[in-house]
């Protein structure tokens, strides 16, 4: 009981500290008498209450209000790191309130509506692959982390057209579509526009919610799951793997699963984990997602010491693993200090098979 007392403590001065004082904060330095239950109920309560909204009645109305209350949060912790340099220069060097309130409220606007709307900005990450000649010319796009359920299906819609555009020959999602209860068919109905053959595995927030029901409905809709294993579809051998917590993940179901050598071996997996697993055995490309490059600085320097492999490209003896920051979000709606992005791989001749 005290252990949970201790606990229930401790998050409730986090809370406090990271999302409710920066914005009182601020109110203090504009000389607002923040002490009233109003305004201590709005910053303090009205944030949990519109996220728990959408956990009792999910519908559109609260997802946006869900939405809504995460983004806020995010913001508030953004002016937190603000605060704290702000009360540290003044600590040494003291600095009127008319200056620092305005100067605070400027800059938190602007990293809250430049982070807003570099979330909704998609690019097309350009990689290109060395491969066997039979593989020449081919193009697939990779899709991770797109977070339908906290982001709206609005999002897919723009997904799915930007994917096409770039008129692959396949596509390759590696988990987190999905990370309510609940989307349904209809909801996920854009992925049936796509226009190559897809191939797809579950991550984390799937295995959180709804996890066998999201399956179902992805494969009526047309979609190629794989749930700890391989399909041999043209040039490639597509492996896929369930996410799993434990960094052994990789290694324990490769091992059960026969690398071809006579197909193009590429690794489907949510989080950068296992890639000297996938080296070891003959897998040519791995592709995850999982990290969102940190979404929000500083979360960046947290996510990387969790993940090394955080983001872009790396290579272990003829092993390439690409790692995505994503499409979506979580949690807020926005991105400080990292980019959505899809990745649309070329594969070209390697020299060795260019004569």
């Amino acid at each position: 009981m005290k252990r949970t007392l201790f606990r229930i403590s401790v998050a409730i001065f986090i809370y406090y500290l990271l999302f409710v004082y920066p914005p009182l904060r601020l109110l203090g330095l504009y000389n607002v008498d923040w002490q009233s239950t109003t305004v201590l109920l709005c910053i303090t309560v009205l944030p949990a209450a519109l996220r728990a909204s959408h956990e009792i009645i999910a519908n559109a109305a609260t997802r946006f209000l869900s939405a809504l209350s995460f983004t806020w949060l995010g913001i508030c912790f953004q002016l937190f790191l603000l605060v704290v340099i702000h009360d540290l220069i003044n600590w040494v060097l003291p600095i009127p309130a008319g200056i620092s309130a305005p100067l605070l409220t400027a800059l938190i606007s602007l990293l809250a509506v430049g982070g807003f709307i570099n979330a909704q900005v998609i690019r097309i990450r350009p990689i290109t692959i060395e491969a066997d000649k039979k593989l020449a010319g081919i193009k697939a796009i990779h899709i991770s982390d797109a977070h339908i359920g906290s982001r709206s299906p609005g999002l897919l819609k723009r997904i799915v057209k930007k994917a096409n555009a770039a008129k692959p020959d396949y596509i390759w999602i590696t988990g987190d579509l999905i990370d309510f209860a609940n989307i349904t068919k209809q909801q996920l109905a854009p992925l049936e526009k796509l226009e190559a053959p897809v191939f797809y595995v579950i991550g984390n927030h799937e295995r959180y919610v709804d996890l066998e029901q999201i399956d179902q409905r992805l494969r009526e809709l047309g979609i190629n799951v794989l749930r700890n294993e391989s399909v041999k579809h043209g040039p490639f051998q597509l492996i896929g793997i369930d996410d799993a917590e434990r960094k052994t993940m990789v290694s324990e179901q490769l091992a059960h699963i026969t690398v071809s050598s006579d197909h193009y071996p590429v690794l489907l997996y949510h989080r950068p984990d296992g890639l000297e697993a996938a080296a070891r055995s003959g897998i040519r490309l791995m592709l995850c997602g999982h990290t969102h490059s940190g979404q929000l600085v500083p979360f960046n320097f947290i996510v990387k010491k969790y993940f090394p492999r955080m983001q872009g490209l790396f290579r272990v003896d003829n092993t390439t693993l690409y790692v995505s920051p994503g499409v979506g979000t979580w949690g807020p709606v926005l991105r400080i200090g990292s980019r959505s992005e899809m990745a649309l791989i070329k594969f070209k001749i390697s020299k060795e098979n260019s004569v």
